[in-house]
């Protein structure tokens, strides 16, 4: 049986190269104001939750386009 001690223990960060993958061409689409593009983008790449915790680190504003 596992400790409950286990269950609060904190995970090890994920490191996320943001200079690979899609990040490059996110960028791209967003400074170019083509944010819902981006945002599609990503959705079809289907990144994963390391991954858009350092989207919204890098573009905070992703909120508000997610949400339109």
């Amino acid at each position: 049986m596992a400790d409950k001690s286990d269950k609060n223990e904190i995970a090890e960060p994920v490191v996320v190269d943001t200079q690979a993958g899609i990040f490059p061409k996110f960028r791209q689409l967003w400074n170019g104001g083509e944010r819902r593009n981006a945002v599609n983008l990503a959705n079809a790449e289907k990144v994963s939750e390391a991954e858009w915790a350092a989207l919204l680190a890098e573009f905070p504003s992703i909120v508000e386009v997610i949400n339109q």
